[in-house]
């Protein structure tokens, strides 16, 4: 959705413009509600809830960022009101977002999955702030300054944030017993 007229299009709901901007999005929504803090049965229903709030907010989309950013505010916002009512506290594992084969090994597999259970329970120990923060630059490797944007904070709070985070998940793994090969073996924080 790059035109003024594909705007106005999703602004008009004709359904091939939805339909194009759901496909656009709908990925990165699911990725972002899950890793903020969605089970995995409910992780759909409330990604489904951003699209119906983003549709409802259409007409107040300006335009001055982009719609990917828009979105990350109202998905934080959607997923952070169904956390506080606790719709969906419980975490999905780690292999339903990383997309990583255990194997077919059954001591393998079953130490993997203990051992991402462990990285995503020091993840969800960390306050939904730190945690948008390890999970935007950590995980999604995204700039700073996008960060900033998607989060509409300074970059300075940006960086502030992440190192009291990193700090906190850094503890947080180490009293799970997990160790920094494990993160990296999923591409986490270092």
């Amino acid at each position: 959705m790059n035109a003024t007229s594909d705007l106005d299009a999703l602004r008009g709901l004709e359904p091939a413009a939805v339909e194009q901007f759901y496909r656009d999005h709908a990925p990165s929504v699911l990725g972002w509600v899950i890793r903020l803090g969605g089970a995995r049965l409910d992780s759909e229903d409330v990604a489904h809830q951003v699209f119906e709030v983003a549709l409802q907010r259409l007409p107040s989309f300006r335009g001055e960022s982009s719609p990917r950013t828009w979105l990350y505010g109202i998905t934080r916002r959607v997923v952070a009101n169904a956390r506080r009512k606790q719709a969906i506290w419980s975490f999905v594992g780690l292999e339903t977002w990383l997309g990583v084969d255990p194997g077919p090994d059954p001591e393998m597999v079953s130490g993997r999955e203990s051992q991402r259970r462990r990285v995503q329970e020091a993840l969800d120990t960390l306050p939904f702030g730190h945690r948008e923060v390890v999970v935007l630059l950590d995980i999604e490797e995204r700039p700073a300054a996008e960060v900033a944007q998607m989060l509409d904070v300074p970059v300075g709070t940006v960086y502030s944030r992440s190192h009291h985070a990193r700090k906190a998940f850094a503890s947080a793994l180490k009293r799970k017993g997990v160790t920094a090969e494990a993160v990296l073996s999923w591409g986490g924080v270092a």
